[in-house]
């Protein structure tokens, strides 16, 4: 496959910028692997991705990203005391939220024809917030989002009321929120899987065009879901 020497040279770039983000501790241990694994094949490349989570945060009421503080976030299940402790003692600006936001892999490929065969294979295993974020044909970069449907958003204290659920509801939002973590967990096991698979198509023989692969080959895997 001749790949475009600017996407090369993009991916080359961002792979530095996650090496770093590496040693300082800011990549999710548990999604390191697949990032490699995704990174080794020649035409794509990853940028910012997570592997899921649980989050407290603290959004101005101007609903302004830039000026949100977040309070906490964990990714991995977490004990609801350890949860209260914070939200019972903060004093929010605008709105605190209780979030727990799916696995999110945003990768970048030369060509539509990439993108749409990955979009359309993430979808079959059950993917469907992945999409195509933005197209750039001069740059010969698409960029798109792998990701899971697993989100609960849920307001908890507001600056003006102050907390506004009971603990016994706190107690059931940390429960629901494990188990929908655990769940996008789950499936980023099974995206390993099908990376796993892709890779292991695309050392067998020169793939010029996502056509010659089509999905047959994953339906094994289909039936583990």
């Amino acid at each position: 496959m001749n790949i475009p020497k600017v996407f090369l040279y993009r991916k080359n770039m961002f792979l530095e910028k996650l090496n770093q983000a590496k040693i300082r501790g800011e990549v999710d241990e548990d999604i390191i692997d697949l990032l490699d694994m995704i990174n080794s094949i020649p035409f794509i490349y990853t940028t910012s991705s997570c592997s899921g989570r649980i989050m407290l945060i603290d959004v101005p009421f101007n609903q302004k990203k830039d000026a949100s503080n977040r309070i906490a976030k964990w990714h991995r299940p977490v004990d609801f005391d350890s949860v209260w402790r914070i939200i019972s003692s903060y004093d929010p600006k605008g709105t605190l939220w209780f979030k727990q936001e799916s696995f999110i892999v945003a990768l970048a490929v030369p060509s539509i024809e990439w993108a749409s065969y990955l979009i359309r294979l993430a979808r079959l295993f059950g993917f469907k917030e992945s999409g195509i974020r933005s197209i750039n044909l001069n740059a010969k970069h698409v960029f798109l989002d792998i990701s899971g449907t697993e989100k609960l958003h849920v307001p908890i204290s507001l600056s003006t009321k102050g907390l506004i659920i009971t603990r016994e509801y706190g107690e059931f939002l940390v429960e629901i929120a494990n188990k929908l973590l655990l769940r996008t967990k789950n499936k980023l096991d099974l995206l390993r899987s099908v990376i796993m698979r892709l890779i292991s198509i695309l050392e067998d023989k020169t793939i010029e065009n996502p056509q010659e692969i089509g999905f047959k080959v994953f339906l094994d895997l289909l039936k583990k879901r």
